[in-house]
């Protein structure tokens, strides 16, 4: 069976690595299977070169991930598939689908079958069924497809708690020399995301968790600097990021995994993303050894009422404590901030510009609070009629995404967040203090090309 991966396009600068097609592509290839990727947005194409890809691939059946704020676009690839060939079977997964499987497959004819969670084995499992033509497909856990007019959903799959059995992610797949890190993460180039753990056990109201769920897992730490060891020989990779939500969740484990980078004699530079409440100096001296050179902290807000309304769970000294001790480490920080939180206020948002500025992180990201399905934030703007009106404008860094019904949620119009985001930016990065600090740290061609991009990045942002 010839199986196509899509992924769908979408509107950035900065195309990632479909990641989970490319495990999904491992698993497949290892049974034998002849499978391909095709990422739109890193070929830059549109919808509109999906037939002329079915009529060259001609495959049997094509997988389509997607995110809510990429949805539409799944759902228009979909169409063109079956306006190509209407015996290909369309199966789609991701986030979006996994939330909200019997709506999306109810609205789209489309899609034939939906993958919810983990889809490593359900989705092998459904291959295996086409291909000896199962025509009963309620035992694969995690399934939700069409019985003649009837959406059925098999119980979900339980989770994968060994994440060693899987292989390497299939990168030979992926489109050479064609993804970038967002600035300011990527200085070396090429780079590449990896996501070695799944799961997360916190319980912020603006995450959805629909794939990998609440419970923390990850991969051995021979089995995370094997596949960077292979990134570097075989694809040329020269900085990793880990993608993964609480890098520093278990600290055993990261220092294993430094210690197993040292032991393979592997210097390559790295950043990951963590919580405030889950380092000390120890830890960080360590990673600071090993190559990370920078860490992203979600902050959110400046406001403790504000930290426990979205159910941070850690508190403005932790978060001070952090930054300070990273900075002594002699690690670069990002941080994340939010602003549109439920009871968000002008004097709130100004507490957290301010924060902000007395965090003095190397750089920082201001967003708009987005209600993605399946949120506990969702939930409440549910409950007010403010959702966002197209799904095209779940998309938390996007100032044009946020709509005029926020104003529900907060004490302010979407214009008015816009506003006070742009605000946020031209403060903090707008300061005689930061510009100085960012000068001097400018020894190298990396330092200034990024600080070059940044500034054009500014510049678009408070336009």
């Amino acid at each position: 069976m010839k199986i196509l991966l899509i992924s769908p396009p979408q509107v950035t600068k900065y195309p990632q690595p479909p990641l989970g097609l490319a495990m999904l592509a491992a698993v497949l290839e290892k049974k034998g299977y002849s499978v391909r990727i095709v990422d739109l947005t890193a070929l830059g194409l549109s919808e509109n070169a999906v037939p002329q890809i079915i009529l060259k691939e001609k495959p049997e059946l094509v997988g389509i991930t997607a995110m809510t704020s990429t949805i539409n676009s799944a759902i228009s690839v979909a169409r063109k598939v079956k306006e190509s060939d209407s015996k290909i079977l369309v199966v789609l997964g991701g986030a979006h689908a996994s939330i909200l499987p019997e709506e999306t497959l109810q609205k789209n004819p489309e899609i034939d079958i939906i993958v919810r969670g983990e889809g490593e084995k359900t989705f092998l499992e459904l291959v295996e069924a086409i291909e000896r033509k199962v025509s009963d497909l309620g035992g694969i856990l995690g399934l939700t497809y069409r019985i003649e007019s009837e959406v059925k959903s098999n119980p979900l799959r339980p989770i994968l708690l060994d994440l060693d059995e899987l292989p390497f992610p299939a990168f030979h797949l992926l489109p050479k020399g064609k993804y970038r890190l967002h600035p300011p993460f990527g200085r070396r180039s090429p780079a590449m995301p990896i996501m070695i753990s799944r799961g997360c056990p916190y319980n912020c109201i603006f995450c959805s968790k629909s794939v990998f769920g609440n419970k923390y897992r990850n991969n051995s730490p021979a089995y995370v600097v094997n596949q960077i060891r292979l990134l570097i020989e075989k694809f040329g990779v020269r900085e990793i990021k880990f993608y993964d939500d609480v890098f520093t969740l278990d600290k055993k484990w990261v220092m294993a995994i430094c210690a197993e980078l040292k032991r393979q004699g592997i210097s390559v530079p790295w950043t990951c993303e963590t919580r405030v409440n889950l380092v000390n100096s120890e830890l960080l001296k360590t990673m600071k050894d090993a190559g990370c050179y920078m860490i992203a902290y979600g902050v959110e807000s400046g406001d403790q009422e504000i930290l426990t309304e979205v159910g941070k769970n850690v508190t403005l000294d932790q978060i001070t404590n952090a930054f300070s001790l990273t900075h002594k480490a002699g690690i670069s920080t990002v941080g994340y901030f939010m602003l549109g939180a439920p009871n968000e206020t002008p004097e709130t948002i100004k507490r957290t510009i301010e924060f902000a500025k007395k965090l003095n992180p190397d750089f920082v990201q201001f967003s708009i609070a987005t209600p993605y399905p399946g949120t506990e934030l969702n939930r409440l703007a549910a409950e007010k009629g403010c959702l966002p009106k197209s799904w095209n404008g779940y998309v938390y860094a996007d100032l044009k995404s946020v709509g005029s019904s926020f104003s529900e949620l907060t004490t302010m119009s979407g214009e008015e967040l816009r506003e006070w985001n742009k605000k946020a930016y031209s403060s903090f990065y707008l300061r005689w203090g930061y510009v100085w600090k960012r000068l001097k740290k400018m020894t190298s061609f990396a330092e200034l090309t990024t600080n070059a991009i940044g500034l054009r990045m500014l510049l678009d942002l408070i336009k």
